[in-house]
């Protein structure tokens, strides 16, 4: 929850980045009213978000992934790495903060915003450290984003700052907690364990008839057999479906003709140097020194700007908000280091030089034609899928069986059973080919009940469930269990032989006899080793390392191996506790860290409090049409 929240609210509370989010809403602009209508995707409260607007969000995300992984982010990867629930999450959270926000009546003044503008370091003048508006022009003027949208985007971060920012008190934690935290992290011990093994505790036993019996009629949970079902199963596949779709040449040529601009064109980019002026001499004395020679990193230092600060690198002829700007930046038969006679645009008089051109490229439809006739198939696949869910359903709301159903759809069901929760049959063998799926579904219904349809985990296809028989959880005979019933005893007496060897050698130790001494009675001597909080090794499991961390000094501690059957003893000899040898820098660090875990916990508690306070509700069908494709 709270690594999807950090996301969310990335820069609210680190005071984020301009550039990026421009970025990130840049491609889709705000939000208009409309996107919240029709069939909900996700609901908080009383805010609902259509998948459309779900959708944009996700494309704002892959775009931004895109573009920090230098293009090599693609939708597919997207989902595999789980970024839609991640989206999901993020329109949850912020929804449910503004309206807490609204709630309570809190407000960001437009003197925030401008206080804010002021103080970011990234839209000052790296002459003057002042605030400079041409920078944010620039900005804005390069993803095409208005003032007042860049302002309103601005406003509700701020405001969810202030919410955030309320509760992280972003100090370090209380001394007496990192002294405390700080002794528990170094703390060492020394002990002396013996190992305890079967050939130590004394000749097993031979187990009677009765013994047997008795011990089958004492323990009847490993000799019941589990609850059994019977069902039947519907399971469509997608490639059932494939068969007879085709698709001509003339039908690929038109798809990538239809498309080619938006997916198979790469415009040309062209990197260029900019500087606006305010009057058009300056613009021509700039000019002149650039064709005579000059660099234009000098003009720009002249100008109290930087190289980087005037640079628009790899941009796309929309990207220029200026129309004057773009067609002089991107008039044919300009080469790289040409210096363009100063525009007059809507900022003033602007100077441009060719930094760098990147020709356009384009996929031919030869490359680009699997692909085509893949999605084609696909999408194809999955309408001929949903239609014949429907055709089953429509059935199945006539009162008829899930058999009935199928054979008039023309498909075949399979008869599944009896099976237990973990695929096995009553004589022990596994049942294969179930989907994990369907498995769950048939536990989850009661006898004669029908599943809705069920998309399979890996998107392949979809399956419906009808719970036929159960048959309840039920002890199996003796005679059929006699092995069964005599290995366990077996293991029982073993277990309880080792375990009184364990008390009585502990019992001797606490009535005054030396550990030594009582393990020399089996020509065994302890082994002493110190350890710590993250020792393990053959015999000393992490179970028994925290009960040994647990105990007090002097005490004995016994528990099973950490491999094998053996018992171990563990007597706890020195506690070495002491921050002495923590250098200073290393204890602040460590205070400063703790500080922070407990405004996170106080932070992720808040969050998940407003989100169940505003009912946060996800329509998964939606979302799996929104990204089942993939």
């Amino acid at each position: 929850m709270l690594k999807q929240v950090r996301s969310t609210l990335k820069g609210a509370v680190a005071w984020f980045f301009v550039v990026l989010l421009v970025g990130a809403f840049a491609f889709f602009g705000v939000p208009e009213v409309s996107q919240f209508s029709g069939n909900a995707a996700v609901t908080v409260g009383s805010e609902k978000f259509s998948p459309q607007y779900v959708q944009n969000e996700f494309n704002r995300a892959v775009d931004l992934q895109r573009s920090e992984s230098g293009g090599a982010f693609t939708r597919e990867d997207a989902i595999a790495a789980g970024l839609p629930n991640d989206v999901v999450q993020s329109i949850a959270t912020t929804s449910a903060l503004d309206q807490f926000a609204e709630k309570i009546r809190l407000s960001t003044p437009r003197s925030m915003v401008r206080d804010y503008l002021n103080e970011n370091e990234n839209l000052k003048n790296p002459a003057t450290g002042s605030f400079d508006r041409m920078v944010l022009l620039q900005i804005l003027q390069r993803y095409n984003i208005s003032v007042e949208e860049f302002e309103r985007r601005i406003s509700g971060e701020l405001q969810r700052a202030q919410l955030v920012d309320s509760l992280a008190l972003q100090t370090a934690a209380p001394k007496t907690l990192t002294d405390y935290s700080l002794m528990r992290e170094s703390e060492r011990r020394k002990i002396s364990y013996l190992i305890v093994t079967e050939e130590m505790a004394g000749k097993a036993a031979e187990p009677t008839p009765d013994d047997l019996t008795s011990f089958y009629d004492t323990n009847p949970q490993p000799f019941t057999a589990p609850e059994y079902r019977t069902f039947e199963l519907l399971v469509l596949r997608n490639d059932d479906f494939r068969e007879g779709i085709e698709i001509s040449e003339e039908e690929l040529r038109r798809i990538y003709d239809n498309n080619r601009a938006r997916l198979y064109e790469k415009p040309e980019l062209r990197t260029i140097y900019q500087i606006t002026f305010p009057s058009e001499a300056e613009a021509q004395a700039a000019s002149a020194s650039l064709q005579q020679g000059k660099s234009f990193e000098a003009i720009a230092l002249e100008n109290s700007r930087t190289l980087e600060g005037v640079t628009f690198e790899n941009a796309r002829k929309n990207d220029i908000l200026d129309p004057s700007v773009a067609d002089a930046a991107f008039a044919e038969g300009l080469g790289e280091g040409a210096v363009i006679d100063p525009v007059e645009g809507l900022f003033g008089w602007t100077v441009v030089q060719i930094a760098g051109i990147t020709p356009p490229e384009l996929v031919t439809f030869e490359d680009a034609r699997e692909e085509i006739e893949n999605d084609y198939v696909s999408q194809d696949t999955r309408r001929a899928m949903l239609n014949a869910i429907d055709e089953v359903e429509e059935v199945r709301d006539t009162g008829a069986s899930l058999a009935a159903a199928a054979e008039a759809a023309g498909f075949e069901i399979i008869e599944v059973g009896p099976v237990d929760r973990l695929s096995f049959g009553p004589g022990g063998a596994i049942v294969n080919d179930i989907p994990g799926e369907a498995l769950s579904e048939a536990f989850s219904l009661e006898e004669g009940q029908q599943s809705e349809a069920i998309r399979l985990a890996d998107e392949s296809g979809y399956l419906f469930v009808s719970v036929e028989e159960i048959r309840s959880p039920a002890l199996k005979p003796f005679e059929d269990v006699r092995d069964e019933v005599d290995a366990l005893w077996r293991q029982n007496e073993r277990t309880s032989r080792l375990e009184k060897t364990v008390t009585d050698i502990k019992a001797q130790v606490e009535a005054g006899a030396e550990f030594k001494d009582v393990a020399s009675q089996f020509d065994r001597t302890p082994t002493e080793v110190v350890i710590d909080r993250r020792f393990e090794n053959d015999a000393i499991s992490a179970n028994l390392r925290d009960r040994i961390f647990s105990a007090a000094p002097n005490a004995l501690v016994s528990g099973e191996a950490a491999i094998g059957e053996a018992q171990i003893i563990a007597s706890i000899d020195i506690v070495a506790v002491t921050t002495q040898g923590v250098p200073p820098e290393q204890a602040s660090f460590f205070a400063q860290y703790l500080g922070y875990q407990l405004d996170q916990d106080l932070i992720e508690a808040f969050l998940q409090s407003v989100r169940d306070e505003y009912d946060v509700k996800v329509n998964q069908t939606q979302l799996d049409v929104l990204f089942g494709q993939g």
